[in-house]
């Protein structure tokens, strides 16, 4: 065979592949690989050294009511709380929990969204921005969100998005849209057209969108991507690709799922309660790289500490420092905080010092003594409460 045909008929094959992962670099120098092991018990948050301090913040007011909240971010000193799966709103405190604004828009009008699915706050231009996924929309508010600034049209139907310096990044959240570019993650320039494309959608999962977790993270001006269904944790950097870490759980690692087990709800659910299923969330901080995750039924934290190199899966027990309370249902991490939220009924159960089946305050005398100082009342039937965890 002539050696140029030969060479032709090798980069046609090879080529559909190459471009499924355009331009990442998994080379094994840059890349650190973390290994947990599962035989080890289990240790709680709190042992580890992960924790500095927490403070709670009362959401109740009666401006409004507060349905579920996704996602918050926490720029200065405002504090902003999606709800985008029931009133689709979001609400603006200050650290007091006071109200500074809310912003409930839904509808079909020029300046109303479809269907809330992210948002971030761009310090180089000081704005709150909104994404809506249906209607291609990016909503840009000065940070107290009082004021509408700009609508742009996004490219593509984004689930997600992040401003960076030299433009955003954008995922697709498993819908493909088009067909000829079937890719989860995008960048874009500062004018929101598109530069570049990675990770082909895998077809048996088209479509299945999970509103849980976060697929990018901020640290230090580093910009992360996880992916829906591997343990690898990307670095954006110079419109480049790099594998940065990878996370080893050795037996609990899912095996390869084909279209079989994704159509078998049952098959489906014994691979979610054996194994890790995904990640939720990554973040990294000064001290430690931490992933959120799920494990027969219950949500843990692998947590890898950078200085001493140890890596344990934590559980997430109640809080006994300041107060004592439940951890809390984690809705979002930064490089210096885990954010929970607590209903206020349980909030009311810890205030109150017992329940039919546990005394608290005989227990917990300082920590509740401390929560009663701290919130002279609490409503049961209020909005809920933000837990802040500051980290070490």
């Amino acid at each position: 065979m002539n050696k140029n045909i030969f060479y032709l008929i090798m980069i046609v094959f090879f080529l559909p592949y190459g471009c499924k992962n355009k331009s990442i670099k998994n080379d094994p120098e840059e890349t650190t690989s973390i290994k947990f092991d599962i035989q080890r018990e289990l240790k709680s948050i709190h042992d580890i050294g992960l924790i500095k301090d927490v403070e709670i913040i009362n959401l109740d007011c009666e401006e409004v009511i507060i349905g579920n909240i996704d996602e918050v971010i926490k720029f200065d000193t405002i504090i902003y709380l999606m709800d985008k799966t029931q009133n689709m709103s979001i609400y603006i405190f200050n650290l007091d929990g006071d109200l500074i604004h809310s912003i409930s828009n839904y509808g079909n009008g020029p300046r109303e969204y479809i269907q809330l699915t992210d948002m971030f706050v761009d310090p180089a231009d000081s704005s709150f921005n909104i994404v809506s996924r249906v209607d291609k929309k990016l909503f840009k508010y000065d940070l107290r969100g009082e004021e509408l600034r700009a609508i742009e049209k996004n490219p593509k139907s984004f689930t997600s998005m992040r401003k960076m310096d030299e433009g955003y990044l954008a995922y697709m959240g498993n819908y493909s849209e088009d067909r000829t570019k079937p890719y989860n993650l995008w960048l874009l320039n500062e004018n929101l057209k598109t530069v570049d494309h990675y990770f082909e959608i895998d077809k048996i999962w088209e479509g299945q969108y999970s509103t849980d977790g976060a697929v990018f993270s901020v640290y230090r001006n580093m910009y992360y991507y996880i992916t829906p269904r591997n343990y690898n944790i990307y670095l954006v950097e110079n419109n480049k690709m790099t594998t940065k870490y990878n996370f080893n759980f050795g037996k609990l690692s899912l095996p390869k799922i084909n279209e079989t087990d994704v159509v078998n709800e049952k098959r489906l659910f014994e691979l979610k309660n054996e194994y890790i299923y995904r990640f939720y969330n990554f973040q990294e901080t000064e001290n430690y790289l931490i992933v959120k995750l799920l494990h027969k039924g219950q949500y843990l934290l692998g947590v890898y500490n950078k200085n001493n190199k140890q890596a344990n899966i934590v559980t997430l027990d109640p809080y006994e420092g300041k107060y004592f309370f439940s951890f809390g249902n984690i809705i979002g991490f930064d490089e210096k905080t885990i954010y929970t939220i607590i209903d206020a009924a349980e909030i009311k159960r810890f205030w109150d010092g017992k329940d039919q089946y546990n005394n608290f305050e005989e227990k917990y005398p300082l920590q509740i003594d401390h929560l009663r100082k701290r919130f002279k009342t609490i409503r049961e039937d209020g909005n809920p409460f933000l837990v802040m965890y500051t980290l070490n």
